[in-house]
């Protein structure tokens, strides 16, 4: 069945043909091609259908009936939701119609955005939860009324600002969705990803990164750069171990070979070693290695866990973390203390964790023993990181 061109559909058609001759050229549509009638605060747009042979047709709003569409610039779209938009604005605009097209508009370009960098396993899932989430906008947004639209007389102020709160909390909802959707399929996306290609990737970002430091340090040393040396030397060198920390061996040889070859061009073109010989760059592989043996040892070993009144830390030796559980949700000031100092959330562990170290113990200790001010008593909280830390395996 064919499809006639409507207000609502217009502005993703791609071809159209005149509904009175069937065997006519597909033309080229033009959404909004002319501006005419343009006045201060009004604009009459005409739409255009363009013939093979260049000849162009003007198809104003009420000659939309008379063709139909051949092929659309994209398929997904919101066209049911065109009376829930209608309704959304009916309180609040004079033109609600031409609100409701508007934003199914601006949601069918953000949609059509977003498909365009989503694998296609996961297009079907997102186009059904935006929409869930535009007619959800629409729902809240129809509670909005305006004293312009509806009459000043017995205006409900405080049930309108309600209205607003609702369709406002609704609306930062929607974006943290479309934000945690991606980071989930970036996940999924990386997680699927042979081990191969991520060493690979992981290992030409710090390559880039390496490059990035030893380009303004030779600047520096051709005097080219008005900087200092040492901060340059000393930031690449932080990186490069806390890369060695975390047991990235085969990163930290790489990098040490890359920075023999860069120091011995650097040395051939009038500049100098990026690290010396007897800089202590050059024992950081030995101290990956050291990490990897021992989170081979703590692999072994059993978690301890401590359990207190308001919560249960846990010392997760194989994944080298202090953990802190809470069976609800803590309240805000606790969960802001959290990020303060440094714990992150961990969605597949379901608790807050820090790197395992005498640190994060007092660092708990703290969190733990603060009341709503933040204050805590000095002593105990001392008291309480030492068992957390000493505490023996059970």
């Amino acid at each position: 069945m064919e499809t006639v061109l409507t207000l609502q559909n217009c502005h993703r058609a791609k071809t159209v043909r005149p509904l009175a001759n069937p065997e006519a050229s597909d033309h080229e549509f033009g959404f909004r091609a002319i501006a005419k009638n343009q006045g201060f605060m009004y604009c009459n747009y005409i739409h255009t259908a363009t013939a093979p042979d260049g000849k162009v047709v003007e198809v104003p709003n009420s000659d939309l009936k008379n063709w139909v569409v051949t092929s659309w610039l994209y398929e997904e779209n919101l066209e049911d939701l065109y009376s829930a938009g209608v309704r959304a604005f009916s309180a609040t605009s004079h033109t609600p119609e031409d609100r409701a097209l508007q934003y199914i508009r601006e949601y069918e370009k953000e949609m059509q955005e977003d498909l365009a960098i989503l694998p296609e396993n996961e297009k079907a899932q997102y186009l059904k939860e935006y929409h869930g989430w535009v007619s959800t906008l629409f729902s809240k947004h129809s509670r909005i009324a305006s004293a312009m639209i509806v009459g000043p007389a017995k205006f409900p102020s405080a049930k309108n600002k309600s209205a607003n709160e609702s369709y406002d909390r609704a609306y930062q909802d929607f974006r943290a969705w479309r934000d945690r959707f991606f980071q989930a399929v970036n996940r999924r996306i990386e997680a699927a990803k042979p081990q191969e290609q991520k060493d690979e990737e992981e290992w030409q970002g710090v390559k880039s990164m390496i490059m990035r430091s030893a380009s303004s340090i030779y600047g520096i040393d051709t005097h080219h750069e008005p900087y200092d040396r040492t901060c340059f030397v000393s930031n690449l060198y932080g990186r490069l171990e806390t890369i060695a920390k975390n047991g990235k061996v085969e990163i930290i040889r790489k990098a040490a070979e890359f920075i023999k070859e860069l120091n011995q061009k650097f040395k051939e073109s009038g500049g100098k070693a990026i690290f010396t010989d007897r800089h202590k760059f050059w024992k950081l592989v030995e101290k990956a290695e050291e990490t990897i043996a021992k989170q081979a040892e703590n692999a072994d070993r059993e978690n301890v866990t401590i359990e207190l009144d308001n919560c249960t830390v846990v010392k997760n030796y194989e994944e080298d973390r202090l953990q802190i559980f809470h069976e609800e949700k803590p309240p805000y000031e606790v969960i802001s203390r959290l990020k303060k100092e440094a714990w992150r959330w961990s969605r597949n562990n379901g608790c807050w964790q820090r790197q395992l170290t005498q640190n994060a113990c007092y660092s708990a200790a703290r969190v733990i023993l603060s009341e709503p001010n933040g204050n805590y008593n000095l002593t105990e909280a001392t008291e309480l990181a030492k068992k957390i830390w000493h505490a023996p395996q059970e």
